[in-house]
């Protein structure tokens, strides 16, 4: 029998840290191609200096200022990202879509941002579009009903009882997912790169995971 598996994007699909450095390597490229000076050495000012970058790079080329924050924040949000799904992670949503799951991707955000990376990582692939919810465009982010609701309403629909949510955040991934009898699973940051720390033991807990996995192939296991 096919399951609802729900997956969240940032740091549970590719690391978000990916996309934050790739948006960074767009502005320094952006200032240097501006003002001569190196992109490197730009691009490792704004990193070292996060989450005060772009003052600290505008900083170091002094004035006339090439560009304003806002400017550098704006080609920041409207770049295009160069993360990739890794091949781990790829097979795995393949190999869940052909037993026949139903896939789903719960992110919070802007279509405009996360709609880049999910085309950046080729997700189409796994998730039909009407199974990505963007919280913008549905109208409620993870704190909310929003997301569940959908989700329970699809898998009603399709005579599905079995619900999954996977993700890495303990803030907001799991309270309404373990809320509605969903079996939420985290993925541990083994690595140390994701944008927020996991201290399970320091979440309430009915933000706590119900199942805590160290890879995706885990995921191989539900029936």
């Amino acid at each position: 029998m096919a399951s609802l598996i729900a997956f969240d994007l940032d740091d549970t699909l590719y690391k978000e840290m990916d996309y934050v450095a790739s948006g960074y390597r767009t502005v320094a490229a952006e200032l240097a191609r501006a003002t001569g000076a190196d992109a490197r050495t730009l691009f490792e000012i704004i990193s070292a200096n996060r989450p005060l970058g772009f003052e600290a790079a505008l900083e170091y080329l002094g004035e006339p200022a090439p560009m304003s924050v806002d400017d550098m924040i704006e080609i920041y949000r409207a770049h295009t990202p160069d993360i990739q799904l890794d091949g781990e992670t790829a097979g795995v949503l393949a190999e869940l879509q052909r037993r026949g799951h139903r896939l789903m991707l719960i992110t919070d955000g802007s279509p405009r941002h996360q709609g880049a990376k999910i085309r950046a990582l080729g997700l189409e692939r796994f998730f039909a579009p009407e199974d990505i919810l963007i919280s913008q465009v549905t109208g409620g982010d993870k704190f909310t009903t929003v997301p569940t609701d959908i989700a329970d309403a699809r898998a009603r629909r399709d005579g599905i009882s079995r619900r999954y949510y996977v993700g890495d955040n303990l803030a907001k991934d799991f309270l309404w997912p373990n809320r509605r009898g969903w079996t939420s699973v985290m993925l541990l940051d083994s690595a140390g790169r994701n944008v927020f720390p996991q201290d399970i033991l320091a979440a309430p807990a009915e933000y706590r995971p119900k199942t805590v996995i160290d890879n995706l192939q885990s995921l191989l296991n539900i029936p």
